[in-house]
């Protein structure tokens, strides 16, 4: 197939496959704020993180049917669902995101990744990394920090909240080595 086709079918299955999963997401979302009680909350959250499996699954579907994976991948046998880790990796591109979902997915808990705060404002993935309890970082300079010492230790505040969060759902949390973070 050309390249130039194998683009356009790759990058419709990869919009079509967002706008399926996230408007399930939005749906459960919307259910989740509105009612407070807890354990109705940590159900929905638990459901939400299955939408995301499924949706990484469908990612692994039309990445195998559009392109060659030809990968060599070694790891350990005795990851579980139920356990808590810490991910780290080096960053290529963007596409290395896709690649450890569909290399992790349903291995271990579904991966998070603490996200620049401006990353919010991407049209639908900003929304459903924030229902899927991705942590938002806010980035200060220096000469801000200078300006505002208030605001010193925010990020740390940031996770802080996010590892208690996780305290109770076995979780993934991803970080890309060259973080500022």
């Amino acid at each position: 197939m050309p390249p130039l086709l194998t683009g356009i079918i790759a990058s419709t299955l990869l919009t079509l496959n967002i706008l399926f999963w996230c408007s399930l997401l939005f749906i459960f979302t919307f259910f989740k704020l509105i009612i407070p009680f807890r354990p109705f909350r940590q159900l929905v959250t638990a459901l939400l993180n299955r939408i995301a499996e499924n949706w990484i699954s469908c990612n692994s579907g039309w990445m195998m049917l559009t392109q060659k994976m030809d990968w060599q991948i070694n790891m350990p046998a005795n990851l579980k669902r139920k356990g808590w880790y810490f991910v780290v990796s080096n960053h290529q591109s963007w596409v290395d995101i896709l690649i450890l979902q569909h290399v992790l997915n349903r291995k271990i808990p579904l991966l998070k990744f603490f996200l620049k705060q401006e990353l919010i404002k991407v049209p639908v993935m900003g929304a459903a990394w924030w229902a899927l309890d991705f942590p938002f970082m806010k980035r200060y300079s220096k000469s801000y920090l200078e300006k505002y010492p208030e605001k010193q230790g925010k990020d740390l505040e940031t996770t802080q909240k996010a590892c208690e969060k996780f305290r109770t759902m076995p979780t993934s949390v991803m970080n890309f080595l060259e973080g500022t973070r």
